[in-house]
C-alpha cells in the first residue's frame, strides 16, 4: 500500500491543503513554522486508523486540543484529514468535530454531500485490511505485514536498559507496529530485541557447532545499521555492564561515545529494521518489507557531507519503503537532484561501468537511481505548497536554493559596500 495524496481541512494552521506524494520519496522543505511537521502529523493520524483496527496494537488520533483551526479565537466546526492510496488501494479520512452542535453536524453533512469526505470513512480501509491481512492471518496463510513508522526529532535519545531482567522472549508479528506512530525515541525496545536475538543466534551456533551460523533477521538489522552509519561494522551487545557497542573505523565505541549524528541514525536504523524483522521474519530480506516511513528533519545532527548521502542510503537500504521527509537543508534538494540524474544516466553506467581506480565514477555508481515519477519535492510556506520537481526535466528547480542564498547575498552586499566606500588610496592595488 502506497499513499498517493493527503488532503487537510481546517487542521491546525492549514485551512485547506493538498499534497501529491511520491511512491518512493516526498521531501518537504521550508522554514520553521511553515507547516512541514503538520503534514507529517496529519499523515500519522490518518495511518493511526490502521493500527487501531489491528490486534495487539493501538493507533493514534487527534489531540484533545489544538488540532482544529481557529478563526478569531473560535474553532472551525471540524478538522479532517483524508488520504488516498495508489494502485487501487483504499481511501479513508479521519475527522474531529469541535462540538456536537447542529452547525457542526451541518458542516460534516456538507462535506460528505459534496463528496469531499465519505459517509463511511473507514469502510474501504477495513475491507482492505480484511482481505490483505486478517483473512490470510486467520487461515494461517502467508502474508506480508506492512510497517508504518514516524520518527520525530527526539530519535537521538537512546535509552539503554540497566539489565536484562524482565526482557520479553517472544514477539508476535503485530507487535512490529506497537507505538510506531508516536514520534519519540523507541531505542529501548529495539535494544531488547537485539539482545534476545544475539542470544538466540549463539544457541544456534552451539547446536550446529558452527560459529559462523547467523539468524537471517538479525543479519538484516546488522546490514541496515552498517548501511546507514558510514564506516561502521559489527554492532553487538556486551554485558557487565549491559551496553551496545559498534566499531567505527576499526575502533570500538559505546552509544554514549557516539556523536549526535550517529546516535540519531543508529536509533532510526535499529528501530525501523527491527520492526520489519518482527513483522515479516520469514522474508528472505525483511528490509524489503513494504512500508510507509515519516521522518521529521532527516538531516538532524548530520554533517553536510552526510546529508548528501542520507536519502540515497535510506532508499537503498529499504527498497520498498515510501519515505516522507522534512528538512531545512538545501543540501538535500541538491542530493535529490543527484539521485534523479543518476537515474537518467543509469543505462550509460551499464554500458560503461566505472573502473575501480576511478573514485568519482564509483561514487556516482553508488548513488541510488531515483525515478522522477516516484518523487515529489515541495517548498512549504505559510502561503501554501509549491511543487519544486519538474517532471519533464526530471530535476528540481532553483527556486528553493535561491531562498536559501540570502546569507551569501548579504556577504556580497557588504563586500560591495566595503569596496564602494573605502578611501581611494586604500582601494588602489
Amino acid at each position: 500500500m502506497k499513499l498517493h495524496r493527503v488532503l487537510l481541512g481546517n487542521f491546525r494552521a492549514k485551512q485547506s491543503a493538498s499534497l501529491q506524494l511520491g511512491s518512493r520519496l516526498t521531501l518537504l522543505m521550508g522554514e520553521n513554522g511553515s507547516g512541514k511537521t503538520t503534514f507529517l502529523d496529519a499523515i500519522a493520524i490518518a495511518l493511526g486508523a490502521i493500527l487501531t483496527h489491528l490486534p495487539e496494537v493501538s493507533g493514534i488520533t487527534f489531540s484533545s486540543s489544538g488540532d482544529i483551526l481557529q478563526h478569531s479565537g473560535r474553532e472551525s466546526p471540524c478538522a479532517w484529514i483524508k488520504v488516498e492510496c495508489s494502485n487501487g488501494g483504499p481511501t479513508w479520512h479521519r475527522l474531529k468535530r469541535s462540538d456536537k452542535s447542529q452547525q457542526t453536524t451541518r458542516e460534516v453533512e456538507r462535506l460528505t454531500g459534496e463528496g469531499v469526505l465519505q459517509k463511511q470513512p473507514m469502510r474501504a480501509l477495513h475491507q482492505y485490511l480484511e482481505e490483505k491481512i486478517f483473512k490470510p492471518w486467520k487461515e494461517e496463510q502467508t502474508f506480508e505485514l506492512p510497517v508504518v513508522a514516524y520518527y520525530g526529532v527526539s530519535r537521538a535519545l537512546l535509552d539503554v536498559p540497566i539489565g536484562p531482567r524482565g526482557f520479553p522472549k517472544e514477539y508476535s508479528r503485530f507487535q512490529a507496529l506497537a507505538d510506531s506512530l508516536n514520534a519519540v525515541s523507541r531505542f529501548r525496545n529495539a535494544f531488547i530485541w537485539f539482545y534476545n536475538k544475539e542470544n538466540e543466534e549463539l544457541r544456534l551456533q552451539q547446536e550446529k557447532q558452527n560459529f559462523g551460523a547467523r539468524l537471517p533477521e538479525l543479519e538484516a538489522v546488522r546490514q541496515a545499521i552498517q548501511s546507514l552509519l558510514p564506516n561502521t561494522r559489527n554492532p553487538h551487545i556486551v554485558i557487565r555492564p549491559l551496553r551496545f557497542l559498534i566499531e567505527y573505523n576499526g575502533q570500538e565505541f559505546g552509544i554514549d561515545q557516539l556523536s549526535d549524528g550517529y546516535k540519531t541514525m543508529l536509533g532510526l536504523a535499529m528501530d525501523l529494521s527491527i520492526r520489519m524483522a518482527i513483522a515479516n521474519p520469514d522474508l528472505s530480506n525483511p528490509l524489503a518489507t513494504g512500508s510507509i516511513v515519516l521522518i521529521d528533519e532527516v538531516d538532524l545532527h548530520l554533517h553536510p557531507r552526510w546529508q548528501q548521502r542520507v536519502i540515497s542510503d535510506l532508499l537503498r537500504t529499504f527498497p520498498k519503503t515510501q519515505f516522507i521527509l522534512t528538512s531545512h537543508s538545501p543540501i538535500l534538494v541538491e542530493s535529490v537532484n543527484n539521485l534523479l540524474k543518476r537515474h537518467a544516466v543509469d543505462n550509460l553506467l551499464t554500458k560503461s561501468p566505472p573502473e575501480a581506480s576511478d573514485g568519482e565514477m564509483a561514487n556516482i555508481a553508488n548513488l541510488y537511481p531515483l525515478a522522477p515519477k516516484d518523487t515529489q519535492v515541495y517548498h512549504i510556506s505559510k502561503d501554501g505548497e509549491e511543487r519544486l520537481l519538474d517532471q519533464e526535466e526530471g530535476l528540481t528547480g532553483n527556486t528553493l536554493i535561491e531562498q536559501f542564498n540570502t546569507t551569501s547575498d548579504i556577504f556580497d552586499r557588504m563586500r560591495d559596500l566595503e569596496y564602494d566606500l573605502q578611501p581611494e588610496e586604500e582601494a588602489a592595488p
